[in-house]
């Protein structure tokens, strides 16, 4: 398999990953009814917020690999 077609799999495999984790924070917001939650419930927004800003944060540093290859060509 070439590097391009390669990287390119690992992009769109990032991408996925970013958009399930985008949303389990979603569904999580999208739960709240108050203003006033749990000490448990924040952390676990917390975690899951960080989570998704851990696969934003892998799928943008293949995205730009990505295009630095292509634009080699």
């Amino acid at each position: 398999m070439s590097h391009l077609r390669c990287l390119r799999d690992q992009c769109l495999t990032a991408f996925g990953n970013y958009a399930q984790e985008a949303q389990k924070t979603c569904g999580l917001l999208g739960d709240l009814e108050t203003s006033s939650l749990p000490l448990d419930r924040l952390l676990a927004i917390l975690a899951q917020t960080q989570a998704e800003d851990q696969a934003q944060e892998a799928y943008m540093l293949l995205r730009k690999q990505l295009f630095e290859v292509l634009g080699e060509f």
